[in-house]
């Protein structure tokens, strides 16, 4: 998808699909907003790649301290801090191509009626949620505009962590609630999901 839909900016009517998803929307329903996580936020705040680098960092400066203290030579030395760049790249490459992935699988919409996760790199889904069913919107910032926005829907049901993953809130494997990752220009997003749920349950008799 190229630059998402501005806050704010309806997109025409019934014909109007949500990237990803084959079917129009149904007669009536306005897309208001639609949008990807930010792939270097995906890959470094949500698949963690800078604690994967810490990670090995701190081995390699445990083999640096190790052949201080033996008779280990500069040779083998040498040898395993280049086998843990290797490990480290490889490792590396296979986050980022997973966040890849992940990114151009998703689609995270906002309707006059519901919020859309369209997910699965492998088996792709759809997850709705109806904006009367969203009891609260909130902004889990990551630093420079991005940001989590984190839904706790209404009731008790809930859909599972693993089907949700990773779009949804981190950590909360026992009571997981979706929501759109690594956004960027999250609080105008955010907003704009607030203000769509305030409408709908004003709408309500």
């Amino acid at each position: 998808m190229g630059t998402p839909s501005a806050p704010g900016a309806p997109l025409e009517s019934s014909r109007t699909r949500i990237e990803g998803i084959d079917e129009a929307l149904p007669p009536g329903e306005v897309l208001l907003w639609q949008g990807r996580p930010d792939l270097r936020t995906l890959t470094f705040r949500v698949l963690h790649l800078r604690a994967v680098l810490i990670y090995w960092l701190v081995v390699a400066g445990g083999f640096v301290l190790a052949s201080l203290f033996t008779d280990r030579g500069t040779g083998a030395l040498a040898a395993d801090l280049v086998w843990l760049v290797v490990v480290g790249m490889v490792g590396a490459g296979i986050l980022y191509g997973l966040a890849a992935a992940i990114r151009k699988s998703t689609t995270y919409a906002l309707t006059d009626r519901r919020l859309v996760i369209r997910l699965g790199v492998a088996l792709p889904s759809v997850f709705n949620l109806p904006l009367d069913q969203v009891d609260s919107v909130d902004l889990r910032a990551l630093g420079g505009g991005m940001g989590d926005l984190v839904f706790t829907p209404a009731g008790t049901d809930r859909v599972g962590w693993l089907f949700l993953w990773p779009h949804a809130k981190p950590w909360a494997l026992r009571d997981p609630l979706p929501a759109f990752r690594a956004l960027a220009d999250a609080e105008a997003v955010g907003r704009q999901v607030a203000a769509a749920v305030a409408a709908v349950r004003k709408a309500k008799p």
